[in-house]
C-alpha cells in the first residue's frame, strides 16, 4: 500500500518553495500527496492595513490577492502532481483584534515574530481543523518556521498539538541566512533524512515556484533567477531534507 502525505503549507507557496521536487517525486512513484494551505482565506470587510495594501501593489492583485493565489497553487499543485487543500483563516496581513478595527500584524517585525496573544485559541482552531480532515496512517510534513514568521509558527504549533510523529521541512528561502537553525537540530538528535530529486524532479520543482507568478518579485528580479537559486539549493542540499524531531 503506497505511504500517502500531507504537506502544511503556511501561504500557498510554501510548499512548492521548501520541496517542490520532493512533493515530484512521490508522486511519480504512486504515493498519494496533498498540500494543505493554512492561511489562504479572503481578507475581512473593511480597510486594510498600510502593509496589506502594500503587498497587494507589489503583487498586482489588488483586495483578489486571496482568490488569485488560489488559482496560481492549483497549478503549481498540479505541476508537482498533488491533490490540494485551502482552510479559511487569513494571512496575518489581514487579521485583526476582537473589535476588527486595528490589525494584529502591522509591520515587518511583528509578522516575523510570536503569535499576538488574542491568537492562542487560532493555534486550537487549526489543531481541530487538522484533525478533523487528517486520516490515519498518513505522513504529515510541517514547516520548522525558520525565521519565525508568524504563519510558519502557528502551522507549526497547531501540528504539534495533533499528537502525532511528524516531519519537518526547512522553510526555503528563510533557511539560507538561518543556516545555525539547522545546526541547532543536529546538535540536539534530531533526525535528517536527505531525498535526492532527478533532474525531472528539479525542473518540476521550478515549474511549481514559477506558478505563483505574483510571489517571485518576493524573492528575485526574475523567473531565470529563481530557476537558478532553486537549482544551487537542491545541489548544495543533496536533494531535499526532511526532518524528524527525537
Amino acid at each position: 500500500m503506497s505511504t500517502s502525505w500531507i504537506y502544511l503549507s503556511p501561504h500557498f507557496d510554501d510548499v512548492a518553495l521548501s520541496c517542490g521536487g520532493l512533493v515530484w517525486e512521490q508522486t511519480q512513484l504512486g504515493e498519494p500527496v496533498s498540500v494543505w494551505t493554512i492561511c489562504a482565506g479572503d481578507p475581512p470587510e473593511g480597510p486594510l492595513s498600510l502593509i496589506a495594501e502594500s503587498l497587494h501593489e507589489r503583487w498586482q492583485t489588488g483586495r483578489e490577492a486571496p482568490a488569485h493565489r488560489r488559482e496560481e497553487d492549483l497549478v503549481s499543485c498540479k505541476a508537482m502532481g498533488a491533490s490540494t487543500r485551502h482552510f479559511t483563516v487569513p494571512d496575518c496581513i489581514y487579521r485583526r483584534s476582537e473589535g476588527g478595527n486595528l490589525p494584529l500584524y502591522a509591520s515587518d517585525e511583528a509578522i516575523m515574530g510570536p503569535l499576538h496573544p488574542l491568537e492562542a485559541l487560532l493555534v486550537d482552531r487549526v489543531r481541530d481543523e487538522l484533525a478533523g480532515w487528517l486520516r490515519q496512517g498518513a505522513e504529515v510534513v510541517c514547516p520548522l518556521a525558520i525565521r519565525g514568521h508568524v504563519d510558519h509558527r502557528l502551522v507549526r504549533l497547531a501540528a504539534e498539538k495533533l499528537d502525532r510523529a511528524l516531519w519537518y521541512y526547512a522553510d526555503y528561502p528563510y533557511v539560507l541566512d538561518q543556516a545555525e537553525d539547522l545546526n541547532v537540530l543536529d546538535e540536539t538528535g534530531w533526525k535528517t533524512h536527505v531525498f535526492p530529486i532527478s533532474a525531472s524532479g528539479l525542473a518540476a520543482w521550478q515549474e511549481a515556484v514559477a506558478a505563483y507568478a505574483s510571489q517571485i518579485s518576493t524573492f528575485w528580479p526574475d523567473l531565470e533567477t529563481m530557476r537558478d537559486a532553486i537549482s544551487t539549493y537542491c545541489k548544495e542540499s543533496g536533494g531535499v531534507r526532511l526532518w524528524r524531531a527525537p
